[in-house]
């Protein structure tokens, strides 16, 4: 009996542009999936995904610019979050499926603004699953379904390996958009032991004196960038939006490791996302092809896992 492929994909925002990459990657490498379970922008793209939808979210995506972006939503500042999703997602209603009519098995993660408790959504509309998984608090209103508001699910389950296992995958990859988080690594002091002067492209002095005189030299100015780096990081600050996505970061991938210790997915692909701000969604190119990359990095070790 073949066995049954879990694909993961996880949170991360405009970053999940790079799962784009990740099934564009899977399909060449003839790797189809069994069973998707999603988590906020993941649960966006694998339900474009499997909807027929994709090609022309992907064309939706690379079109965005800061501007367009913003055009594409309805900025309604009210209790429930400054932004209204709907118009985005309502413009693929046309594709819209339930869950349970796909040939492939799909669960949305999300998460229960009562009560925090995490809700697999698993059936109804497929569009209404991922606006549900992808209501990030404040950002966006909250989504209503049956007797509970719910919001994005990298509250509780940012990489869902356990809701792939639970729908009967026997191996899983998982896609973790934080796994390289973008930290404030700008207050970080330089690490012990890397030398604060970069080699410089020039000929070894010649003999004692001038080899001394380099030292002297190098001593010098690496004391003079210590104190300028000393002097700049004693004066920097936070400021509010990044220490809110640095924060955001570190929760989720704090999270997913945690949650990764219980539930280890057998391959987890880790695009490198650290430069990639989660409201970048003009970067579509980018992501993508990162994504791309990322999953192509472990081919040999997927078409081993799948041909055991």
């Amino acid at each position: 009996m073949a066995m049954k492929l879990g694909l993961v994909l996880g949170s991360g925002a405009a970053r999940g542009w790079a799962h784009i990459g990740v099934l564009k990657a899977l399909e060449e490498i003839g790797a189809k999936p069994d069973i998707i379970a999603g988590c906020s922008v993941g649960a966006l793209v694998g339900g474009a995904h499997l909807i027929g939808a994709l090609q022309e979210f992907e064309s939706w995506a690379r079109m965005l610019k800061p501007v367009s972006t913003l055009r594409r939503f309805n900025l309604k500042l009210h209790r429930g979050g400054f932004i209204d999703a709907g118009p985005a997602f309502e413009a693929f209603r046309d594709y819209d499926r339930n869950i349970e009519d796909l040939s492939v098995k799909f669960v949305a993660i999300a998460a229960d603004l009562a009560t925090g408790e995490e809700i697999a959504v698993s059936k109804g509309s497929v569009i209404d699953a991922a606006r549900a998984s992808s209501a990030i608090p404040v950002v966006f209103h909250a989504a209503r379904k049956d007797d509970r508001w719910l919001v994005d699910g990298a509250l509780a389950n940012p990489a869902p390996v356990s809701h792939a296992r639970a729908l009967g995958a026997d191996v899983v990859i998982s896609v973790d958009l934080n796994a390289v988080p973008r930290v404030l690594d700008r207050f970080d002091a330089p690490p012990a032991g890397v030398p604060a002067v970069l080699p410089r492209n020039e000929p070894a002095p010649e003999g004692v004196t001038g080899a001394v005189a380099k030292l002297i030299d190098d001593t010098r100015t690496a004391i003079e960038r210590q104190f300028e780096f000393a002097k700049a990081r004693a004066g920097a600050e936070p400021h509010l939006f990044e220490t809110a996505y640095a924060a955001a970061d570190i929760f989720q991938m704090q999270l997913a490791r945690a949650r990764a210790q219980i539930h280890p997915p057998d391959i987890c692909v880790k695009p490198d996302m650290r430069d990639a701000m989660p409201t970048a969604f003009d970067r579509a190119d980018e992501f993508i092809a990162e994504g791309y990359q990322a999953l192509m990095a472990r081919r040999d070790a997927i078409e081993k896992l799948l041909s055991a």
